[in-house]
């Protein structure tokens, strides 16, 4: 298998199946109590899924945890565009292929994926920190890029 990573500003947290009585708890730990929760809960979602999509325009994935979600201080040494410097939360998904080069090749493994996800739209307001210009999914801009990825190798899993 063949490891590689999503890197977002984007909340694409995956709630599961929220088709359930108030309240209940997520996979994510946000515990969902009214309809205000519940559409955020499914705006989430369909960033999680949008990516998913995207992801297996190429080729089939697998993953085996939900996207981490991380508030930290960004600085230019991230992947992300100087527009969105200092505490941020961002998210981290990684997922797998059985296939190599599937989004690139030897010179640029993910090259493919930039111009897959790039100005793809997507819901805004969920639990970012940050605001963005176009409601897109944002890898080319180098000044406002909101996702990069990066390919870790051949995983034994």
């Amino acid at each position: 298998m063949y490891e590689y990573r999503v890197h977002t500003l984007v909340d694409i947290t995956y709630n599961g199946n929220l088709q359930r009585p108030f309240p209940f708890k997520t996979p994510s730990g946000d515990v969902i109590h009214d309809k205000h929760s519940l559409a955020m809960a499914r705006n989430q979602n369909a960033n999680f899924n949008t990516m998913i999509q995207l992801l297996q325009m190429r080729g089939n994935i697998t993953w085996e945890e939900p996207p981490m979600r991380i508030d930290h201080r960004i600085n230019k040494n991230f992947g992300f565009g100087s527009f969105y410097e200092g505490a941020q939360n961002s998210w981290h998904f990684k997922f797998f292929t059985e296939q190599n080069e599937v989004y690139g090749d030897a010179n640029d493994s993910t090259g493919e994926l930039i111009d897959d996800f790039n100005q793809v739209p997507i819901i805004s307001f969920c639990k970012e920190t940050v605001t963005f210009p176009n409601s897109t999914f944002i890898t080319r801009d180098h000044k406002l890029i909101n996702t990069y990825f990066s390919y870790g190798g051949f995983s034994n899993k």
